[in-house]
C-alpha cells in the first residue's frame, strides 16, 4: 500500500529544514481555556504559549503571515491582535464558542493585507442560530495591527441557518479559496442535507453558492463535529456525532459534493467529531466518543479511528488506534506534518495537553499515537483547534519565487512511484522525478504533481506565485 510521500517544491538555493516550505501561516494557534502553540519554522519545535485571550470550548481560528507571525485570532465573536488585544471593531462577530468550528480565516488571494473570517453560529447554548457569516479585515487599518472593517451590526449574510461545521481548500485551477459549510437546502431549517460551497477570489467573496444536496439529512444534534477536506483535494468527511459521520467526494474545481459514505465505527464510541486526513491523503483519522450526559470524567469514553483511503471501501476499513477515558475533541494538522488532538475531560473539564499523531502517513499503530504529548504550560485544551485552509497541508509548499529562477522541484516517497508527473501550471510539464524549470512571466501558477504509487493516484495542487525583480522585497 502507499505510504509516506512529500512533495517539495523548492528553490534550488533553499535549505530544506524539518518543516521546509511549509506555509507558515499556521505557525501559531490559540485555542481552549487559553491555551496556545507556536511551531519554530527552523527546528519544527511546538512550545507552549501562554499569552491566548480566548476561552472557548469548541470553536476558534487563528493566522499568521507567510513568514509565521502571528496576525490574529478569534473564538467567532471577539477577534484579538497580534499583541492579545482586542482588534479595532472586534467585538460582537457572529461565531460562537460552543460552536464547533466557530471560525475560519481566509487570506484574500492576491491581497498580502485583506482577510476575511468566516463565522458559524450555534444554538447550543440557547440562543437563536444566525447562520453562517463572512467579515473584512484589513491589516493595514490602525496603525498596522488590523481592524474588522465590515459592519458588525450588519454582517454580510450567507446562510440564515447553517450547521457548526466550516472548511476550506484553494481551487484546482485558479487562484481562487474554496468555503464550504453544511445547512439546509434553503438555508432556513436544522434538517441539514445540503453543502454550500462559495468562491474567494481576488475580487472578494461571491456570495451565490455551489449546492449539493445530499442523501442523508443531519438533524439538528448532528450539527456538532468537524467538516475537513483532505489536502489533495479529493474527499471530505463531515463529523455529525449521533447522526452518523460521512466520507463524500469534493470536486476541487466545482466545489461540489457527492458520493456519501457512512464511515464504520466500532465499539461503543461512535459519536464521530474530530476529523483529519494525513499529510498525503492516503489515511483518514476520526475521534468518536460514547457522548455521555454526564460530569463526570469516568463516564466518558473516546476512541481515536484511522481508515484507509487507498482501500477499496474506505469507509469501512476500520481501524482502531486508541480507546480511553475522555471527552470529545477536534483533530489538526500542524506545518510539521503532524496532526494534533485536542483533549478533555468532560464539557466543562480540560486537559493540559495535546494529544500527537506522530507518523500519520503510516498505516496501524505505526502511525504513533501519543497520548497526552505537548504540555500547556498550566493552561487546558477544551474540544476544539484552529482549522486552516487545507491548501496549508498540501505536499507542494513553495509560495514565493522570483522571475528568471531556475526552480527545482523534487519530491521523497518510502515507495518509488511507477509514473511522475509535474504539471507547471504555465503549459510545461515534466515526467521527471526532479525537473527544473524557469517561469518566462511573472503571475501565478497551478502546480500539479500527480503520483502512481502501487497502482493509487494522487494528486497534490498548489499556486505558486512568480513575482518580477524589483516588485517584491523578496526579488
Amino acid at each position: 500500500m502507499k505510504k509516506k510521500i512529500v512533495a517539495i517544491v523548492v528553490l534550488l538555493v533553499l535549505v530544506i529544514s524539518q518543516i521546509s516550505t511549509a506555509q507558515l501561516e499556521a505557525s501559531n494557534w490559540y485555542f481552549g481555556f487559553n491555551a496556545g502553540i507556536t511551531f519554530d519554522p527552523v527546528t519544527g519545535a511546538v512550545t507552549p504559549v501562554t499569552n491566548g485571550q480566548l476561552d472557548t470550548f469548541e470553536g476558534c481560528a487563528s493566522i499568521s503571515d507567510s513568514n509565521g507571525n502571528l496576525l490574529f485570532y478569534t473564538d467567532g465573536i471577539t477577534v484579538f491582535d497580534r499583541n492579545h488585544l482586542i482588534m479595532q471593531n472586534g467585538q460582537g462577530l457572529r461565531g460562537n464558542p460552543s460552536s464547533t468550528q466557530s471560525a475560519i480565516i481566509i487570506p484574500k488571494p492576491q491581497d498580502p493585507d485583506i482577510y476575511y473570517i468566516f463565522t458559524v453560529d450555534t444554538a447550543a447554548t440557547g440562543g437563536q442560530d444566525s447562520g453562517l457569516h463572512w467579515y473584512e479585515v484589513d491589516m493595514t487599518a490602525n496603525f498596522n495591527q488590523g481592524a474588522v472593517v465590515s459592519s458588525i451590526t450588519n454582517p454580510n449574510n450567507l446562510i440564515n441557518t447553517c450547521s457548526e461545521k466550516i472548511t476550506a481548500i484553494n481551487h484546482g485551477v485558479n487562484d481562487e479559496i474554496l468555503v464550504t459549510a453544511l445547512a439546509e437546502f434553503n438555508g432556513v431549517g436544522t434538517a441539514f442535507d445540503t453543502f454550500y460551497t462559495f468562491t474567494v477570489s481576488p475580487t472578494g467573496v461571491d456570495p451565490v453558492p455551489v449546492k449539493s444536496q445530499v442523501a442523508t439529512t443531519i438533524n439538528n444534534g448532528g450539527r456538532r463535529g468537524n467538516l475537513k477536506i483532505s489536502p489533495d483535494g479529493q474527499y471530505m468527511v463531515s463529523c455529525n456525532m449521533g447522526t452518523g459521520s460521512f466520507l463524500y467526494d469534493y470536486d476541487q474545481l466545482t466545489g461540489i459534493v457527492s458520493n456519501e459514505r457512512q464511515l464504520q465505527f466500532t465499539g461503543q464510541n461512535r459519536n464521530g467529531y474530530g476529523v483529519e486526513f494525513s499529510p498525503d491523503s492516503s489515511l483518514l483519522y476520526v475521534t468518536a466518543s460514547n457522548d455521555a450526559n454526564s460530569n463526570d470524567p469516568a463516564a466518558h469514553s473516546s476512541t481515536l479511528f484511522q481508515f484507509d483511503m487507498t482501500s477499496p471501501n474506505p469507509a469501512s476499513s476500520t481501524v482502531v488506534i486508541d480507546t480511553r477515558p475522555g471527552y470529545r475533541g477536534s483533530l489538526q494538522l500542524g506545518i510539521d506534518k503532524k496532526i494534533y488532538r485536542a483533549l478533555s475531560d468532560t464539557y466543562n473539564d480540560g486537559r493540559s495537553f495535546l494529544g500527537v499523531i506522530d507518523n500519520p502517513n503510516v498505516a496501524g499503530q505505526g502511525c504513533n499515537y501519543i497520548h497526552d504529548a505537548i504540555p500547556l504550560a498550566g493552561r487546558l485544551s477544551a474540544q476544539g483547534l484552529p482549522p486552516f485552509i487545507q491548501s496549508f497541508f498540501a505536499l507542494i509548499d513553495v509560495e514565493f519565487t522570483c522571475l528568471g529562477d531556475n526552480t527545482t522541484f523534487e519530491f521523497d516517497s518510502d515507495t518509488p512511484p511507477t509514473l511522475v508527473n509535474w504539471d507547471f501550471g504555465d503549459g510545461n510539464s515534466s515526467s521527471l522525478e526532479s525537473p527544473t524549470h524557469v517561469y518566462a512571466a511573472p503571475g501565478v501558477y497551478n502546480v500539479v504533481l500527480t503520483l502512481t504509487i502501487n497502482g493509487s493516484v494522487r494528486t497534490y495542487r498548489k499556486s505558486v506565485q512568480i513575482f518580477a525583480t524589483g516588485v517584491s522585497n523578496i526579488c
